[in-house]
């Protein structure tokens, strides 16, 4: 008759023992976090989500861009046609890079993948920019709204901009500017379907005045610039004063 195996201690004791063992397992390194966007293992420290390797690969874009607008131009330009026709709402705006490479993957994990760690890494890459190429100073930091569907849950470009405006020591104001209404993806829309778009989308909050402020504007990705140029309007309509702010731009 074949023997009967019994745990030492009991059942509870084994599950104890066995996950006292898995811990051990996982302290002694044998099984790592592995990098999101190229799969190695993360070994060092400082490595939180990307290894370091794909961390160095998102440095800022060294092209030529236009000087308000921040789009990419060729080299003798310094101002593109758009900003000579007609003045935008911001005083300027400006990007980190280019929404492409690595930098791409990574916005896309955070986004839609909803790895909320990284949004330490992309609110550096903000202060970056902000510290390298506008000087300031800034009353608040606003982020450009999310959808009705994203207000209870995760909420991608605020929880960036809230970091940010820690680090910058400048308030957090999500209050200045609402979403009125849904709107469909941007991709594949023409300039003047994009305006349609968003035509009536933003609005001021009620009872939130940002007359006199000097205001951060963020956003994530940048395409043809018309969700910011729409935000900036509406606080530039209530008497603020907008400097804007995105990780990344499309090449147009």
């Amino acid at each position: 008759m074949p023997a009967t195996f019994k745990p030492r201690g009991g059942g509870k004791s084994a599950l104890a023992g066995s996950g006292g063992r898995l811990l051990q397992l996982l302290r002694s390194g044998l099984y790592r976090p592995r990098c999101r966007i190229c799969g190695l293992d993360l070994v060092q420290a400082r490595e939180r989500v990307l290894c370091w390797n794909c961390r160095e690969k998102i440095v800022p874009a060294a092209e030529n861009r236009c000087r308000v607008c921040d789009a990419f131009v060729p080299d003798a330009v310094a101002t593109c046609g758009s900003c000579l026709l007609a003045a935008p709402p911001f005083e300027r705006h400006v990007s980190f890079a280019a929404y492409e490479g690595t930098l791409r993957q990574a916005i896309i994990l955070y986004k839609y993948g909803e790895i909320e760690p990284l949004r330490h890494l992309l609110a550096q890459l903000c202060l970056d920019t902000v510290r390298q190429r506008l000087p300031g100073p800034f009353d608040a930091v606003v982020p450009v709204p999310a959808d009705r569907g994203r207000r209870r849950g995760f909420q991608p470009v605020a929880a960036v901009a809230r970091v940010l405006a820690r680090r910058l020591r400048v308030p957090f104001r999500p209050g200045l500017l609402a979403k009125k209404k849904s709107t469909p993806p941007q991709v594949g829309l023409s300039q003047a379907q994009r305006r349609a778009n968003l035509d009536g989308a933003f609005v001021p909050a009620r009872n939130r005045r940002a007359a006199g402020l000097r205001i951060l504007l963020v956003d994530d990705v940048s395409t043809s610039g018309a969700t910011i140029r729409t935000c900036a309007a509406v606080l530039r309509k209530g008497g603020a004063r907008v400097t804007a702010l995105t990780l990344a731009r499309t090449r147009m």
